[in-house]
């Protein structure tokens, strides 16, 4: 069957809520490829001793859980993470522009890739429970249980009809 004629079989309501999905995906690419700029702009420089700097000015005591924290991140920033931010970026750009036009091959990519981020969210939010965790896991819970809806309601739907009648 012709790939248009299965997008025109899609029921509308479904599109409203692909393109939210597609939406919050390709805010994460863009959320990657300026991640990426960032770090390339301070390439010629030590992030960790730039953050503590910041936080020196800011009167930030330096032994605090949080300081320590932050230089610590800061200092694992590192010019190759760039690649992994692109790659990243164009994945989720992919699946964005997949997701907005509603294209079958799309809903099952981000059922895959969603649910494989799912392990390490929930690990995460076990392992430091705090609300920043705790927002990713059910969102991305979220973003996976409405794609299978749309996947499996689509399906359902499509198995219901009569085949097309060709008049020759």
């Amino acid at each position: 069957m012709n790939t248009e004629i299965l997008q025109e079989q899609k029921p509308k309501s479904h599109l409203k809520g692909l393109r939210t999905v597609a939406a919050i995906e390709i805010a994460k690419g863009i959320g990657a490829v300026v991640f990426g700029i960032w770090v390339l702009s301070f390439r010629e420089k030590d992030i960790g001793d730039m953050m503590a700097n910041l936080l020196d000015r800011l009167h930030v005591d330096p032994a605090h859980e949080f300081a320590v924290k932050l230089v610590s991140m800061a200092d694992r920033i590192t010019p190759e993470k760039v690649e992994v931010a692109v790659l990243y970026a164009l994945i989720r750009f992919t699946e964005g522009y997949g997701l907005w036009n509603a294209r079958t091959w799309a809903e099952y990519f981000a059922l895959i890739s969603g649910a494989a981020y799912l392990p390490w969210e929930f690990w995460e939010f076990v392992r430091r429970p705090n609300w920043f965790h705790a927002t990713i896991l059910v969102v991305n819970v979220a973003v996976v249980l409405y794609i299978a809806y749309v996947r499996f309601a689509v399906h359902r739907e499509s198995s219901h009809r009569a085949p097309p009648v060709s008049v020759t």
